[in-house]
Order: structure tokens, then sequence, then C-alpha cells
């Protein structure tokens, strides 16, 4: 039998939730003229931000069936195939070396076109302890391991908190490849890898 469980979400947004087993949530929107139950990708962000909130911090009101909306459709009670059969997220469009012309020709300097380089992700301890979950969101880049735990240490107060993550940025091709050494709660993209590293290496040449 499945574990179902019903909330309220009117604190953080204007939704409703089913989730079955507290893994399977679908989504139901107050405002929308007509609500829909919509099933919520448990490997996007979207998932882990929901799933925080209820579980982790306990920001959504525990509700029974009987109080959502009388507009609402039926809830889901059972776990549709699409949900237990998940298909893949999209993956992250090719990283051209031409969009990033200052971060290929940083790697073409060296040999093996590739250089180890050093992500801060920056959290804030309030919204992981009283908000609406933990999150490390991408805050700087280092080129050396030393300046970048420095930055770490210096940098850390009450209300933040800073992780270093190392990352493998090479040159392939037409592309650039970013080897990512992602831990739980973390948020970043190559996209955004790339985004840092082009504005650390203006800053060195300036």
């Amino acid at each position: 039998m499945r574990d179902i469980e019903y909330y309220d979400d009117s604190w953080d947004s204007s939704c409703f939730f089913v989730c079955i087993d507290k893994y399977y949530i679908f989504a139901a929107d107050r405002k929308s003229k007509y609500p829909k139950w919509e099933f919520i990708h448990p490997r996007s962000v979207r998932w882990d931000a929901v799933h925080q909130r209820i579980y982790r911090n306990e920001r959504a009101d525990k509700i029974s069936r009987e109080d959502l909306p009388a507009n609402f459709p039926p809830p889901p009670d059972f776990i549709p195939p699409e949900a237990i059969n998940l298909p893949p997220l999209p993956k992250e469009a090719p990283l051209l070396a031409e969009t990033y012309p200052g971060v290929a020709k940083y790697l073409s300097t060296f040999e093996s076109k590739s250089v180890e380089i050093y992500v801060i992700l920056v959290e804030d301890l309030y919204e992981s302890e009283l908000g609406d979950g933990k999150f490390h969101y991408p805050d700087s880049i280092f080129t050396d391991g030393a300046s970048a735990q420095e930055y770490c240490n210096k940098s850390k107060t009450d209300n933040d908190a800073y992780h270093l993550r190392k990352c493998i940025v090479k040159l392939d091709g037409v592309a650039i490849l970013c080897e990512l050494s992602l831990q739980p709660f973390d948020h970043l993209t190559g996209r955004e890898v790339l985004k840092l590293m082009t504005e650390k290496l203006d800053e060195i040449s300036a």
C-alpha cells in the first residue's frame, strides 16, 4: 500500500502537492483557471526545492485529502508508468569554444589542453535551516587550490558558508568539456563554470 500525503505550499507558492512514498510528487496550482496535477521529475531542480521544503525544512502544511480545493481534479493515488521509468533529463547544450574564446585560448597553452580549476559555492545558512532548503550556488572561481581555500576561510560568516569543488576543464576540438565533482545540494552547470572562468581570466589579464 502506497503512503500518500497532501501538502499546502501557500507559504512559498500557490501550489498544493501530493506526495507518494515521499518521493513521487505531483503539483497543482490554485491560481490556475483549470488546475491539473503535474508530475515533478525527481531529478529536476524543482523537485529538489519542493522536496526540501516539504521534508527537510517542513515549510509546507500537511493537510488531508478533503482539504484540497473543490475545483481540483481527483488527486493522484498511483504512480504512473512514466514516473517509474523516468526519461533522462535533457542534456546541457555543447559548450562551444567559439563562445568562450578566452577560456579556449587559456586551455590551448597547456600540453594536455586541460586544467584543474576550483569553484567556490556559497550557501545561505538561514535558508538552509529555516528557509526553502539547502542550496549551494556558484560564487567565484580560482586557478589554484590554496587561493580557493583561503577565500573560503576568509569569506565565511555566521550567515554564509563556502564550499570548494574541483573541476577539470578541457578543450576538446570545437567544444569545451567540464568535468564537475558535484555533491548533494550543489547547483552548478558547465555553462556557469565557463562564465566564471571567463570573468576570472579577464580579471587576471586586466
